[in-house]
């Protein structure tokens, strides 16, 4: 089912972006990053713990938490403050969207935590953008290349445009826009804000519909 797949990953990659960050709030480059980054840690977990249960609401019997149901960037550590900016613009960027996408949701409990975890999204979209500005102003800044690079995993987590469960998750009621609309909206703010032009994945070759990547 298309839905416990994307609730299921959803919450494996917000307990994976936990500790990412987390990894991060003894290192980052200036101490206001760090707290920060320990903040979107903590909320990162608080996602993941409080969506978990949702998988009840659709028929899983025994939820697995984390299943392994991440991206591959968030798999070890972020090797650089480059490619945490990046993961905090892009992946943070394209969970958000299907978050934002479900707080009309016809399935009431997963409807509840998104509009929770938005309230809580806006500090994270602050971070990365203010992040994104300050190291594209570098010479020969790599940023432009990181976003790419994770742009290619996260974008292919919301599944094919013409993907049929998906297409029925929206005809259902369980999500309000469809993965190519979901995918444009993300790549279009990223666009607006770098002057970088994300495009729709073509090739699904090989991809897990189970653990979306």
């Amino acid at each position: 089912m298309t839905m416990l797949s994307l609730v299921g990953s959803l919450a494996d990659n917000k307990a994976a972006l936990g500790r990412r960050y987390g990894e991060w709030a003894v290192s980052a480059p200036t101490l206001e990053s760090a707290v920060a980054a320990a903040a979107m840690a903590q909320d990162e977990l608080g996602h993941a713990r409080s969506t978990y249960p949702v998988l009840k609401q659709l028929g899983a019997a025994d939820p697995e938490i984390d299943a392994g149901r991440r991206l591959p960037i968030l798999d070890e550590e972020l090797p650089d403050w480059t490619t945490f900016i990046a993961v905090n613009l892009v992946v943070d960027g394209v969970l958000t969207a299907f978050v934002e996408a479900s707080t009309d949701s016809a399935l009431e409990p997963l409807a509840q935590r998104a509009r929770k975890i938005l309230q809580e999204e806006g500090s994270h979209r602050v971070h990365a953008e203010a992040w994104t500005r300050r190291l594209l102003r570098q010479e020969d800044s790599e940023l432009p290349a990181r976003i790419a690079e994770v742009w290619e995993q996260a974008a292919r987590w919301l599944g094919p445009a013409d993907d049929p469960g998906f297409a029925s998750a929206v005809a259902d009621g369980y999500v309000a826009s469809g993965p190519a609309e979901l995918r444009a909206a993300v790549a279009g703010r990223i666009g607006a804000l770098t002057g970088i032009e994300l495009s729709e994945p073509a090739d699904f070759t090989g991809w897990d519909p189970d653990r979306r990547r």
